[in-house]
């Protein structure tokens, strides 16, 4: 019954904004539509960067990649992860033949920023160097500050595809980068979650 009498009065209330002239009625509508929409619920969301090279030379000379990437931290950011990995097929074996031939040729190397640290000629707050291969390891951090950072990535490598498959090999390297922020989602709406910062913002 007193589902009823709220549908009744939902209606009612309904007609009389619709007939209400111009903007008022639209306000009324939307105070009435607001009314009935559940709690926003604040959840964690990721935005996630990606960098996966493979290198493909087919030839005596070594293949250059390099890599700026500024990502913007917002106070909201919890949380910092980075997934790195790098292959040098045979570098073991060549560092024994020729020692530190292969660091000059086939690297990798990554600097993560904090804003205006590189300009101050400060450290990197995150930095790895890989000249052999590096297994996949996870970083997290949660001392973070707002600003502009920036990923820097320098990097060279070879690939050569023979006609005997045992041959072939492609230096190859994979990072991914991950910040963690609440966002505000209506649970009866199909709208995206939208950013707390930008919600604080209004």
């Amino acid at each position: 019954m007193r589902t009823q009498s709220a549908a009744v009065g939902l209606l009612l209330m309904l007609v009389v904004s619709t007939v209400s002239a111009g903007c008022l009625g639209l306000v009324m509508q939307r105070e009435i539509m607001e009314s009935l929409r559940d709690d926003p619920e604040v959840i964690n969301k990721e935005e996630s960067y990606f960098w996966d090279v493979t290198f493909d030379s087919d030839s005596i000379e070594a293949i250059q990649y390099t890599n700026e990437t500024p990502i913007e931290f917002d106070e909201t950011v919890s949380k910092l992860t980075i997934v790195f990995r790098a292959q040098f097929p045979y570098s073991s074996i060549l560092e024994q033949v020729v020692p530190n031939g292969t660091n000059e040729y086939r690297y990798v190397e990554v600097r993560v920023w904090e804003p205006g640290v590189k300009a101050a000629g400060g450290n990197p707050y995150w930095e790895v160097k890989a000249t052999q291969d590096y297994p996949l390891e996870r970083f997290e951090f949660s001392d973070l500050v707002n600003g502009n950072w920036l990923v820097e990535i320098d990097a060279r490598g070879y690939g050569w595809d023979s006609p005997v498959d045992q041959a072939s090999f492609h230096d190859h390297f994979d990072m991914s980068l991950t910040i963690t922020k609440p966002c505000v989602r209506w649970v009866d709406t199909d709208a995206e979650c939208t950013d707390l910062s930008v919600l604080q913002d209004r």
